[in-house]
């Protein structure tokens, strides 16, 4: 009798755990959602990606991105492995500088005269993978003349 007992207290915690796991969980996923709050957290997402959408063409965007991947890498963008670029190759002082310079590349400006330096900061920080030119050594990294970036294309898709 005493062993039945003990048999009897497993099973029944065993049971209670098979309801809790899967019983339960079956209520849960099928519970209430105020629609008020369910359109409250649609107009929170949504209205900074739109805003980020309207500005993402703008010179402005371009160079604040061109600097935030020279200080931060680009391994965020999901690039093939051999195109990340790691943060750093550059001082955060010189990228400004060199995003003006990456700019002019593909005749655009960032609305500021970049110091005569940034070349030299190019050529000696990323001419080794994008070249002098800033195509990108025949493809093998993202090539800087082009408009969109490849960053900010694949940006733009993430947020439509």
């Amino acid at each position: 009798m005493k062993y039945h007992l003990s048999y009897a207290a497993i099973a029944i915690v065993l049971l209670y755990a098979l309801y809790n796991g899967y019983i339960k969980t079956k209520e849960k996923r099928h519970h209430y959602v105020n629609p008020k709050y369910q359109e409250h957290i649609r107009e929170h997402l949504e209205h900074p990606m739109q805003e980020e959408l309207q500005r993402i063409n703008t010179p402005a965007y371009t160079k604040s991105y061109i600097i935030d991947v020279i200080n931060h890498g680009s391994t965020a963008l999901h690039f093939k492995k051999d195109e990340v670029m790691e943060g750093g190759f550059a001082s955060s002082k010189d990228a400004p500088m060199i995003a003006c310079f990456v700019m002019s590349l593909s005749g655009e400006s960032c609305g500021i005269p970049y110091a005569k330096e940034a070349e030299m900061y190019f050529s000696s920080n990323c001419a080794g993978c994008h070249g002098t030119d800033g195509k990108g050594l025949n493809g093998t990294y993202p090539d800087l003349t082009r408009r969109p970036l490849l960053g900010i294309e694949k940006r733009k898709e993430i947020l439509r």
